[in-house]
């Protein structure tokens, strides 16, 4: 007699879309943190932005009843990403993992998701809308327009020489920051 045959797990439809989406969030985390610590070192108005803050200031988002985040800091008049441990001083908090895909996929703006009550921001709010210009910002530089239409309420008014210059150098810096000997704690 053979042993019973192991069946496969399947996954239903909507686990798999959940794990989908929740896979997207967590690279799309890791790409917006390489985003923001390298438009912190290359953009001069970002720089003047976190001017602002006050050092070893903490950033993060996260989903709600999830594990996945994101965390920076302000050190030495940039940011830089730190590990997702303890409350932040200022947390972007998505509501549901679809929400956060919503968002991250530009399927829905930053100003809309806020209007629709999807996410929510624990802290200082003028902090929250100065690393908002910050994020904006990146985008806006880094996104072509179409897209960054998609995401942003409007797009920042940056000459093209002006804009490939610094993504050239955010692109730059997020390249750097895969190479493991020249990344920063």
């Amino acid at each position: 007699m053979s042993a019973p045959s192991a069946r496969p797990s399947r996954l239903s439809p909507s686990a798999l879309v959940y794990k989908s989406q929740r896979a997207f969030v967590a690279t799309m985390f890791e790409v917006l943190g390489r985003l923001i610590v390298a438009g912190s070192e290359a953009d001069p108005y970002i720089q003047d932005e976190i001017r602002g803050f006050p050092e070893g200031y903490t950033i993060g988002f996260a989903v709600l009843g999830d594990t996945l985040g994101l965390r920076v800091k302000v050190q030495a008049g940039r940011f830089v990403s730190t590990p997702n441990v303890g409350k932040p001083d200022l947390e972007i908090v998505f509501k549901h993992i679809a929400h956060a895909f919503s968002l991250l996929s530009f399927q829905e703006s930053t100003p809309t998701a806020f209007a629709n009550d999807r996410l929510v921001s624990h802290g200082d709010v003028a902090l929250s809308m100065r690393f908002t210009r910050c994020l904006d910002r990146v985008q806006g530089v880094m996104l072509p327009d179409p897209v960054a239409a998609l995401a942003l309420k409007s797009l920042p008014k940056i000459p093209l020489a002006q804009r490939l210059r610094l993504a050239t150098r955010i692109t730059a810096g997020i390249v750097q920051s895969f190479n493991p000997f020249t990344r920063s704690a």
